[in-house]
């Protein structure tokens, strides 16, 4: 899509969204539509608050687990785009933005997304990256198109940690990098 297309879409949209508010306070008075739209706003700001804190807990906790955050990696974009969308005054951008910050609703999408394409998620240490991907062969894999820097082969063998045999370190029995070029 095209700058020319994304400008063209975010006017029309705005010109929609002025028709809307025009229509409901002409309906209800400018007062009460001002007022609406400032709640809106606010209840907006305290649900996003609330539901990226718990998304951000869980993708804290799944990455702790060794596991890919892609389905907590999608619903924070989108609470993103939900919080933007209730913070632009009008109607119709604040039913899109509530449709993405009310957890049924997000959650809901955000697995109709995973289940449709890959989910990218890049990492910040070295430059490296991670990749998920959905559908045949799929899966949890460091590196993928466009990752950087050296790539590191070998096996993993747990250790013995003397009196603290509930925590094992995992160490690497690496070969020597080869460039990825």
């Amino acid at each position: 899509m095209g700058f020319g297309r994304v400008f063209l879409t975010l006017l029309v949209f705005a010109l929609i969204e002025v028709m809307v508010l025009a229509a409901v306070a002409d309906l209800i008075g400018w007062p009460v539509t001002i007022i609406a739209v400032v709640a809106t706003a606010l209840l907006g700001s305290a649900l996003f608050r609330r539901q990226g804190l718990d998304t951000w807990t869980r993708l804290n906790q799944r990455v702790n687990q060794g596991e890919m955050p892609a389905r907590e990696l999608v619903e924070g974009m989108m609470l993103l785009l939900g919080g933007a969308f209730l913070i632009t005054p009008g109607f119709i951008s604040d039913a899109v933005g509530f449709a993405l910050l009310l957890p049924q609703s997000r959650r809901a999408l955000a697995d109709r997304l995973i289940k449709r394409g890959t989910v990218q998620a890049f990492a910040s240490r070295g430059g490296g990256a991670f990749f998920y991907t959905s559908g045949p062969g799929g899966g949890f894999r460091p590196g993928g198109p466009g990752a950087g820097g050296n790539v590191y082969e070998g096996d993993a063998r747990a250790e013995d940690a003397g009196d603290q045999a509930a925590e094992r370190p995992l160490t690497l029995d690496q070969e020597p990098p080869r460039d990825r070029s």
